[in-house]
């Protein structure tokens, strides 16, 4: 059998459609286990108007590139999956969506606000630090990150439709230290019943 860690680029192109079904078009998330809305509204209560986003893993780009769009932000998402960024590109001509690796992406241009959700805990944690420093190099001047995390370090692995699903974290300390060095003050986002711990949500700042 395969390593769970080295299917998921292909398992989400492969079912790209199930997906799109599964994740659905409005926050709150195939487990719920967030309250999407809240997060959001922390979100955007940190960026001006206006303000370019990079939603790094958007995959098909709903439901929170849509979100941000409609709020009046330019939204640029990566993803690997050419099928997903397919969807983004035909369902959301507003946005900008291109096909990258997170890990070794380079947009040549900076962001007010980062975005990092259910994604980089897909990598293996190696992995993750390697795309955590290439995510934070995008970030502009004064800058606003939100990203989920993983279980405070270890890997589990999910399911999802009968496939294996891998998930892996950085330890805590190692994550608040890559971003200290890139100039942020990071912390616990202050969401009310939100269930912080499994994910976890950061909302980091600089500037």
């Amino acid at each position: 059998m395969s390593d769970p860690a080295d299917r998921i680029i292909g398992l989400y192109d492969d079912r790209a459609g199930d997906w799109i079904a599964d994740r659905g078009r409005t926050l709150g998330g195939p487990e719920k286990t967030l309250d999407e809305v809240a997060a959001l509204e922390a979100f955007v209560e940190a960026l001006p108007p206006g303000a370019r986003i990079l939603d790094v893993g958007c995959g098909s780009g709903w439901p929170w590139g849509e979100a941000l769009l409609e709020r009046g932000f330019r939204v640029t998402g990566v993803d690997t999956s050419p099928r997903l960024i397919a969807h983004a590109a035909t369902s959301l001509p507003h946005g900008e969506w291109v096909v990258g690796d997170m890990r070794t992406f380079d947009l040549g241009k900076t962001f007010d606000g980062l975005i990092v959700w259910y994604s980089l805990f897909h990598l293996r944690p190696d992995d993750q630090r390697i795309a955590l420093d290439r995510i934070l190099a995008h970030a502009a001047p004064a800058c606003t990150l939100m990203m989920t995390a993983g279980w405070g370090g270890g890997v589990r692995i999910g399911a999802w439709r009968g496939e294996p699903l891998y998930h892996a974290s950085l330890p805590p300390d190692v994550e608040t230290a890559a971003l200290t060095a890139a100039g942020f003050r990071a912390g616990p986002c202050p969401l009310p019943d939100a269930g912080l711990s499994d994910p976890r949500v950061r909302l980091a700042r600089r500037g």
